[in-house]
């Protein structure tokens, strides 16, 4: 079949509608690494009692492992780290922005609220419910091979973490390790109350952590962070290469498209 110059014509506009667009995606990214989400100290849908000490560069200068150090010693510090850089925000002001990434926007968008998989932007924007903290301390500790997972309690989320061949639950929101495991806790939530109260919390707020943990009715477990919400990390993945790789497409069909017409 001949090709007119008509359809030359078409071919060569469609294409410079691709490379525009291309380019348009491909700035976004780009403004990305610089726009991107960070919870602050002060804004009004933050709801902790801590204050931030830590930036993101000095949370990973400490998170790493250090030369002898016990497992139970190093887990108990980076469970202290996590509670001095994320504060305790909600999820639906959590969300990456347009420019980060549009493709989890859109997801965000349209779930409501977001929480990272990824550790280092999670690092990043600092802040999120309990199962934020969560899941960055159980993708700290899989990564330097100490076995953990993760505990969903009665509109609480916390860890569950081996040391010396016997589970420990950890609540990094509050920085907290205890010398017992979950099972344990459900049989003596006493524990809990004064291990909460000597850590700060108030006579109200710990009954309520002493309740939370006294019923395993409702409980779930998931042996990883990405099992935690497979769904969206199977997303996030997939997201965080397609909004480079949609671009650079475009830009390449667009390419071609534009020299067809000569």
């Amino acid at each position: 079949m001949m090709v007119t110059p008509r359809d030359r014509f078409s071919k060569a506009r469609f294409g410079a509608l691709l490379l525009c667009v291309g380019v348009a995606l491909l700035s976004v990214n780009v403004l990305g690494l610089f726009l991107f989400n960070e919870i602050e100290e002060g804004e009004w849908f933050v709801l902790d009692y801590r204050q931030r000490t830590l930036s993101a560069r000095e949370f990973w200068e400490g998170a790493e492992r250090r030369p002898g150090e016990s497992a139970e010693h190093y887990v108990r510090r980076l469970a202290d780290l996590i509670g001095d850089r994320f504060l305790l925000a909600d999820s639906k002001y959590a969300k990456p922005t347009f420019f980060e990434n549009w493709l989890l926007w859109a997801r965000a968008r349209s779930r409501g609220s977001y929480e990272w998989t990824d550790t280092p932007r999670a690092v990043r924007l600092g802040g999120g419910y309990c199962s934020q903290h969560a899941i960055v301390l159980d993708n700290i500790l899989a990564d330097r091979g100490i076995e953990s997972r993760i505990l969903g309690l009665n509109g609480h989320v916390v860890n569950e973490v081996r040391i010396e061949n016997e589970w420990r639950v950890c609540d990094p929101q509050h920085g907290i390790v205890f010398d017992h495991s979950l099972e344990e806790l459900e049989r003596s939530p006493d524990t809990v109350y004064r291990v909460y109260r000597a850590w700060g919390r108030n006579h109200e707020e710990s009954e309520g952590w002493r309740e939370i943990f006294a019923t395993g009715d409702d409980n779930f477990s998931f042996e990883s962070a990405a099992a935690y919400d497979i769904e969206n990390a199977d997303f996030e993945r997939a997201a965080l290469y397609l909004v480079w790789l949609v671009p650079i497409s475009l830009l390449a069909v667009g390419g071609l498209l534009r020299r067809a017409r000569s």
